[in-house]
């Protein structure tokens, strides 16, 4: 009886992978988020303040702010839990959500990743996180047929931060079908930008987004100012030598800025508080961000309009308690109708 319903469930799977317009590759936790008046200093014992359960994981927060644009059925997450019950209700909810998760391998040999924050009063996060089952991706995985199938029928690859080798796999095998790909390295920003394996993957990409503590990382350089993100833009795009590739560093309450063709999009951060909306946890927002990108470049939409969506998107998470708290695009469409599209662009 349970060889049937595995064989049924199997078979419905199947029906629906070909209509996967956008994969995502990256990490799957269950965050443990602890609300605290402020950070506790060294041998400091601070009051916590209450504490939710939630699933994350930024691979998983992308694909699902990604089916919330896009539609059930059109995402797929490529990613790997254990056999634990943190893996079985991670799959519950991502397919309640819409995501396809015929490419989530399951392994008995580790435990399911999990993440604990930190955050404060002003919504700011500190994250410790437990990668485990997201660290034993291996590049034969992402080189599968069934994988390769998949991304040669969709329109766009987002990887976060699985293995840098299964990253390359990845980045290498889009490249290859001409499908449009965007990297987020995380903390593989740490390798720098001048490490072969780094150079080589970012050279094939459409677009590259960092946080300014990962700019930092990859160019060991300071990332703290606009002024800085724009240097940093300019060194990425030397590296790479192509001047097409899209490089987007998302500054927080600084907003962010692109950096593209010889043009730089800078984009201030949108203020919901003309709305009574205010800042409670910002966990989240840069996956919100990635994903409604995403899906804007699925959807056809220019540079300038994805990165306006992306940034709304960020902002409105930030009011929200949840991880996973990425808006629809019904919500976003209805938002973005009573804020003004403050940007400036000027040559890089």
């Amino acid at each position: 009886m349970e060889k049937l319903a595995w064989k049924r469930e199997w078979n419905e799977m199947r029906l629906t992978d070909t209509n996967a317009d956008h994969i995502v590759c990256g990490a799957i936790n269950w965050d443990t988020t602890i609300f605290v008046q402020k950070f506790p200093m060294e041998g400091e014992e601070v009051r916590v303040e209450r504490v939710i359960d939630v699933p994350g994981g930024k691979g998983a927060n992308i694909a699902v702010a990604s089916v919330r644009v896009l539609g059930k059925g059109r995402v797929a997450l490529f990613g790997s839990l254990g056999t634990d019950h943190i893996a079985a209700r991670q799959i519950d909810i991502l397919r309640a959500e819409g995501v396809i998760t015929r490419f989530i391998r399951r392994d008995r040999e580790v435990q399911s990743g999990q993440a604990f924050i930190l955050v404060d009063s002003a919504g700011r996060n500190s994250i410790l996180t437990f990668k485990k089952a997201n660290d034993v991706l291996a590049e034969r995985m992402a080189a599968s047929s069934k994988l390769t199938r998949a991304i040669r029928h969709s329109k766009l690859i987002t990887v976060i931060d699985p293995p840098l080798e299964v990253a390359g796999r990845l980045v290498r095998t889009a490249a290859e079908h001409g499908r449009q790909v965007i990297w987020s390295p995380g903390m593989l920003s740490s390798g720098g930008i001048r490490k072969r394996k780094m150079a080589d993957i970012i050279r094939q990409l459409d677009f590259l987004v960092l946080n300014e503590q990962e700019c930092s990382s990859l160019l060991s350089m300071p990332c703290s100012s606009a002024a800085d993100a724009v240097h940093a833009c300019r060194l990425i795009i030397k590296v790479a030598a192509r001047k097409e590739l899209g490089v987007i560093v998302t500054m927080g309450e600084k907003g962010c800025l692109m950096a593209k063709d010889g043009e730089l999009v800078i984009m201030p951060r949108v203020d919901l508080g003309m709305m009574g909306l205010r800042v409670v946890n910002t966990v989240g927002a840069g996956d919100a961000f990635i994903g409604t990108f995403s899906a804007m470049k699925v959807l056809g939409r220019d540079d300038s309009d994805a990165l306006f969506m992306a940034n709304l998107s960020g902002s409105i998470k930030t009011t929200r308690q949840e991880t996973r708290g990425a808006p629809t695009l019904a919500e976003l469409v209805r938002i973005g109708g009573k804020v003004k599209r403050k940007y400036r662009t000027r040559k890089l």
